[in-house]
């Protein structure tokens, strides 16, 4: 990180995703810091190999099918958390109603 970006207030995550996708990020980075919403997971640490953990989580919580290639085009926690809202609101647009309601309260 540069001095510039240290000196930056941290970007909170301002969505229950980004908040997901955080917590994913800092999972996989083994890390207990506040990861910022808008700083790319590879500059903050990351590998592709972890960035292959972090959609395979996310795919698997959200139950969405994401490619690695996504991680790598999206690689902050909030655009990745759009891509994520984007693709749920897409999958379940061609849902019935009773089907978005058994996922709506179906317990994990």
């Amino acid at each position: 990180m540069s001095s510039t970006e240290e000196q930056k207030e941290l970007a909170l995550p301002a969505t229950d995703v980004e908040e997901v996708v955080g917590e994913i990020f800092r999972d996989v980075l083994a890390t207990d810091d506040p990861v910022d919403v808008t700083y790319s997971f590879f500059r903050i640490g990351g590998t592709s190999i972890m960035g292959a953990k972090v959609i395979a989580r996310i795919s698997a919580r959200y139950r969405v099918q994401l490619s690695l290639r996504t991680i790598f085009e999206f690689p902050t926690v909030r655009d990745l958390a759009q891509v994520v809202e984007t693709k749920v609101r897409s999958d379940v647009s061609g849902l019935s109603d009773a089907e978005v309601v058994a996922l709506a309260t179906r317990k994990e």
